[in-house]
Parts: C-alpha cells; structure tokens; sequence
C-alpha cells in the first residue's frame, strides 16, 4: 500500500481570470502537512507539486496520479484554483493558460475538464480515492459567464464512484479566496487546522477521517463565512477513508486540539474556558503557554471577526448616511442580511448600531455648529476675509468634517446670503422713495415701512444701518436746502429780478451743495412768494409819517386862485391837504453794490458749508454726496435752526421723559423713554386753550410698555417735564417700529 498525492494550486491567470495569491501557497501547506511523519506520512517522492502548470502538464499529472495503482493505495488529488462551468453546465478546472473568447465564454481547450480526472478515477483500481477542491466555480467571471451559471454544480455525478470521496469548498459559486488576515484559503486553512491540532478527530481515535474533516472544516468555514456551504460527495466505502493520524504524545499538541475545538468567531466560550483551564493544568503547562497557543490559534479567527464587524460597521453606517432616510423595515432588512453574510449576531451588531449612531448624530451637531458659524460670519463679512477662513478650516480639522459637506453648506448659506442682500436693497430702495416724498416720515409711511420689513423677513438690527444711513443723508441734504434758501432770500432783499451775474454765482453755490435744478426752483418761488406777501407789511412799517404841523398846512384851492395852475408842478395838482415833510436832510444808509453782496454771502456761506461738501454721496442715487458723510459744523448765524421747544413742536420731534409718565391702560413710561411727535391737533376743548400731541413710543430697552402710540393734551405735557431734542441730536427713533393701540395718560 503507497500513498500518492497530486497538489496542484493556480494562482497566475489570463486577462479575464482575477489571480488568486493565495491558491500556491495552499498547496504548500498541505504538502507540510502531508509530509509530516506523525500526521501525513506521505514521502516527498510520493507528493507531485504543480504551480501554475499549464493544461497539458496538467491533464499528464492527474492521468499518472491514478494509472497503474493498487486496491489498497490512497490517492489524493488537491487543486486550489479557480473552477468554470461552459455553457452546458459541464465543470473544468482553470490552468494558467484558460482564456475566454471575447464574448466571455470558456475556451475549453485551454483547461481541464473534470471528466478527465472522472475518467482517470474510473480506470483506477484504487478504492481509496480522494478529491479535494478548494475552488470557486464562476463567481470571479464576466456577466455573460454567469447569466448562464445556474450556481450549482453536480459534482456526485461529474465525480462521483465507489470507493471515492469528493471534498468542495462550496457546491455555488461563491468566492472563497483572498481573505484578509490569513495567507490561505478559509476552507484549505480549516482542513489544515483540522489536521494539525487534532481538532478533526471527532471521536478521537487517533485518525483524521475524510468525514471527520469535512464536519470539522465546514463547521469552522460557516462560522466564518455563512453563506458558503462546504460538501462532500462519497460512497460508503470512500467515508471512512482515513487521511492522517493525530500526533500524539505532545501535551501543547493536545492543546491547540482543545482550542480549535472550543473556539468559535474569534474566541473561546465559557465553558470552553473552564474545560482549557483544566486540561491547562492537567497537562502541566504554564499560563504563558497557554496563552501563546491560544493567541495563535484564534488570532486569524479574531482578525477576520474584527474585519467583520468593520464591514457591518461601514455598511450600516452608508445606509444610515443615506440622502433620504430609510424606514425601519428596510433597516431591519438590511440588518438581517448583514448578519446572515457575515455571520453575526445581535450581541455583535448591537453596539456598533450604537456607537454608528451615536457617531452620525454628532457629526450632524458639528454640522450644524458649523454651519451657524459660517452664517454668523457671513452676516458680519462678505467675502469672508483669510482670519475667518482659517477659523473655520480649524473647526473643519477638529471635527473631521468633510469637504463635501462643508462645500454643500457654504454653497447654500452663500445663495441665501444673496437672497438676504437683494431683500435689504429692496427695504433701502423703499425707505429712500419714501423719503423722497415724505420728510420726516408719517406715521403712516413707518407703519407701511414695517409690514415690508416684516414681509421680507429683514432683522431689525440689519436694516439699522441702512435707516440710519439715509436719515442722515436726509437731514444733511435738508441742511442745504436750507442753506440755499438763506442765501437766494438776501439775495432777493437786494434785488430781483437776478442779473445774468447773480444768476450765474447762484448756479456755482448750487452746485458747491450739490442740489438738483427742481428743489432751487422749488425755493426760488417759495422764498419769492413770501416776500410778495410780506412787501406790503415791510413797505407799511418802513412808510414815515410825521406829526401834522398847522403852520405849513395849505389850502389848496385858495393857493391856486393866487397862483396860476400851470406854474405848479403836477404833483400839487391835488384838492386834497397834503402833509408836508419837515426841511430835515434824511440820513442815507450807506449800501454795498449789489454784484458785491451774492459772491459775499457766498464765501461766507461756502466756509459754513465746508464739510458738507464732503458729505457721503448716496450710493442708492437719493442725494448725490460724496462717500462717508462727516460731521458737519455749526451753521452761521443766519443759518442757526430756530431752538426746539415744547411751544413750538412740530412733527417728527423726539421728546424725551424726564420723570416716570402713567397712562391710563395700567401701563406707564419709564423716565429717560423717547417719543417722536406725529402731529398736534386741535383739543376738543377750545377753553383749555392747549393742543393734542400724537406721539409714538420708540423702541427701547428701557421701555417696556405694550403701548405705541400716546395720545397727550400739550398742557399735560409740559407739567409732567419732558424735554425736546434738538436738530443736532442723533434721532433715536429711526428704527421702524409696529403700531399698536392709542393710550392717553
């Protein structure tokens, strides 16, 4: 009786084929194992090792291993490889010449076909025949390949025969190669662990059957890799073959035996544990000992459960990160197939689903934070300058966030930020038209003003600078206007109709302003207006009209029959008694000529108006000035506004509360409030001899009352001691403000 053994490993294929690193060295470890005095027995030239042959090498190997043998003999054939099915479903075994036409069917003549190591078996007078094929039949292969592959393989039929036993890694087409963390093949690395550590020998006689190894191997395969299904096809003869013996004698032998029997998914059991603590100090090995055999066995199983549950890891994750969310049916879908692929639990899955979403959900608070920073930023800068960039690129760093989803978030802030912008040009575009009809504003025109405001969504604290701004430039431009009426009416006083001369220095002054052809023609006829109007007033005041004296009295028609008529001037041709005039020189007012007096007021006014030529120019095209208004100085004299009181208030005033003010809805306003007066109406009381004032109540921390518009009789006013801002104080009620009810105190 010999022992002969063909091992033939392919790990080197044509374009088409992926290669399979570890096919060759699956077949140099199962020659250490077969060469093993205490386990294989098999002698060195009773082993033929092929890599990488090609098809007739092959074909003449296989045919020799089972010619001109004996009943008794024990043949194994081993090929790890990959396996392909034709188009008729018949088996061939890949060499390292298969190819495929370009259609991606098998070129039969470049591999083996399993009928020929059938027919080599058939011949054969050995009973004790043993195939082992650690191969996948089709799953590495183009679509065409395997849109004909039904996934199975006859292998009984194609192999099968007395006194023979068939071992596959899976009867499908499942991949089986390439798994990380080990240099061979799960089902060669089973067999093989099988063999070594005596794990195999499940009834402990000292020999490793074919039976016992394929139980031992595709138990530990499943484990593993559940959707692989290893099988075994033999007669009643060829179950029983014994393959090799268990060492015997080696209390670390007998060890590692235990371990590979009691470990499972990368560790030991419980009760596992306590049977390898006995059998530890039965057999008298020390804990370090234990511990080594034990780290060595598991450490393959442990990495490839550690990729395992990484798999699941990043899977569950990608599902969870999904645009649109999944249901809960679909996750529990999704879960139970993870865990039937990788062969997981639910103890094994539950804490990554945790830490999975616990890791989602942080990273989505990051997000956000991110994202309210950006906004935040944005608001107060845009472009943003390089320091904030890089406050962010930190952010970014320290929260691992992704680019992607940072550049998902800026485009989308920065489109809002647009539209945000193109909503507060809108509101300015508004409050400057109705400034251009209204100055200062009706209450009517702030209540318009503010249901915009609200209907574009605008913070109060982002149309401010805007208000403010164009109040400003409002008052500025007012100021002009008001200097140019000053000028034209001395102007006036001193003549009009203008000279071509005075026209002329007139239109320098307006456009030293900067003011617009209607508004001087607006000021031309309102000041011309006044002075028709006062001229007869002026010319009465001015008229002198002497005491009468008796003693130049005459009669006038007693004069004229002394005197000839035509010897008199016309001007005493009257029947009416004249006064005449005391013989006293009159005392002349010395004047300047008038080309002197425009070009005159002109400097001077000019030097008044010094700063407002630098005004800031309105971008909005509202009042023309130049950029950044500055502070203009005091006026001159002419020009000096009348002084604010409470006797003369008028519209669009600011009063401020010296003293706490009670109103009549339980509420009050609070001393240091401020109230902008709206108009003055007549008291329903004429014997109070008062006005009503309509004021509104401006928006202020320290005012906390519900109540906006105050109703209040302008003797009332005064006692309760209020005082009036002046043109010069920065208006505190710019801001637009929401109307409420009318109280009176």
């Amino acid at each position: 009786m010999v022992k002969v053994a063909l091992l033939i490993g392919v790990s080197e294929y044509e374009p088409g084929l992926n290669p399979l690193p570890g096919a060759v060295k699956d077949v140099e470890a199962m020659q250490q194992v077969l060469l093993h005095p205490e386990m294989g027995g098999f002698t060195e030239t009773d082993i033929m090792v092929l890599k990488n042959p090609q098809r007739q090498d092959m074909e003449e190997a296989i045919e020799n291993l089972f010619a001109h043998r004996q009943k008794d003999d024990l043949l194994v054939l081993f090929f790890s490889g990959h396996g392909i099915k034709d188009d008729t479903g018949r088996l061939f075994l890949a060499t390292r010449t298969t190819r495929k036409t370009p259609r991606g069917d098998l070129i039969r003549s470049s591999a083996v076909a399993a009928s020929v190591v059938h027919e080599s078996m058939s011949r054969s007078r050995s009973k004790r025949q043993v195939v082992i094929l650690d191969s996948c039949f089709s799953g590495a292969f183009a679509e065409g390949l395997s849109a004909k592959d039904d996934g199975n393989v006859n292998i009984r039929e194609q192999l099968g025969g007395e006194g023979r036993a068939v071992l596959t890694s899976s009867s499908s087409t499942q991949y089986s190669f390439e798994q990380q963390g080990s240099d061979l093949s799960i089902y060669t690395r089973y067999l093989i662990e099988g063999i070594t550590t005596g794990a195999a020998d499940l009834d402990e006689d000292g020999v490793v059957s074919i039976d016992e190894l394929h139980e031992y191997a595709s138990r530990k395969v499943r484990e593993i890799q559940p959707t692989m299904r290893p099988e075994i096809y033999t007669s009643r003869e060829g179950f029983k073959i014994r393959l090799t013996k268990v060492p015997q004698g080696d209390p670390k032998q007998k060890y590692r035996k235990e371990v590979a029997r009691y470990s499972s998914r990368g560790d030991v059991s419980f009760v596992g544990r306590k049977t390898l603590d006995a059998l530890r100090s039965r057999l008298g090995l020390s804990e370090i000992e234990a511990t080594a055999i034990e780290d060595e066995m598991l450490a393959v199983a442990r990495q490839e459960f550690k990729q395992k549950l990484q798999q699941y890891e990043r899977d569950f994750s990608e599902a969870l990160q999904q645009q649109v969310a999944l249901s809960e049916d679909d996750l529990n879908m999704l879960r139970q197939n993870l865990q039937q692929i990788l062969g997981l639990r639910n103890e094994d899955t539950m804490p990554i689903e945790a830490q999975v979403k616990a890791r989602i959900e942080a990273y989505k608070q990051h997000l956000q934070l991110y994202r309210q920073s950006l906004a935040k930023a944005m608001r107060q800068e845009y472009p943003l300058s390089q320091p904030t960039r890089h406050q962010l690129q930190q952010m970014q760093h320290e929260w691992q966030l992704k680019d992607e989803d940072l550049a998902a978030i800026e485009n989308s802030l920065r489109a809002e930020v647009e539209a945000y912008r193109q909503k507060l040009q809108q509101f300015e575009q508004a409050f400057i038209r109705a400034v251009q009809q209204e100055y200062p504003l009706s209450q009517a025109n702030h209540n318009q003003l503010w249901q915009q405001q609200q209907l574009l969504g605008l913070k109060a604290e982002d149309i401010h600078p805007i208000t403010a701004r164009i109040i400003a430039e409002a008052e500025a431009y007012q100021q002009k206007l008001q200097q140019y009426e000053q000028v034209i009416t001395q102007a006036i006083e001193h003549q009009y109709p203008f000279t071509e001369e005075i026209r002329e220095e007139l239109r320098r002054y307006q456009h030293v302003l900067e003011i617009r052809d209607e508004e001087v023609a607006q000021i031309e006829e309102k000041v011309i207006r006044q002075r028709n109007t006062n001229q007869p007033q002026i010319q009465q005041s001015n008229t002198y009209e002497p005491p009468v004296d008796q003693s130049h009295s005459i009669d006038v028609d007693k004069f004229l029959e002394e005197v000839k008529a035509d010897e008199l001037p016309t001007q005493f041709l009257s029947k009416r008694v004249t006064q005449v005039i005391p013989e006293t020189k009159p005392v002349k007012t010395p004047k300047l000529p008038l080309q002197l007096i425009v070009p005159l007021i002109f400097v001077v006014a000019t030097g008044s108006l010094g700063l407002f030529v630098k005004q800031l120019r309105s971008p909005s095209g509202l009042f023309p000035f130049l950029p950044n208004p500055t502070p203009t100085q005091k006026p001159t004299a002419e020009a000096t506004p009348v002084a604010r009181s409470l006797d003369n208030l008028s519209p669009g005033w600011v009063i401020k509360t010296n003293n706490d003010i009670s109103l009549e809805n339980n509420q009050s306003l609070p001393r240091g409030a401020f109230l902008e007066v709206i108009e003055k109406k007549s008291n329903p009381n004429p014997a109070s001899g008062s006005f009503l004032v309509s004021m509104r109540v401006c928006a202020n921390k320290s005012t906390p009352t519900q109540t906006n518009i105050v109703l209040m009789d302008l003797s009332k006013l005064k006692r309760f001691g209020v005082s009036v801002l002046q043109s010069d104080v920065p208006n505190p009620c710019a801001i637009v403000t929401q109307p409420s009810a009318i109280a009176t105190p």
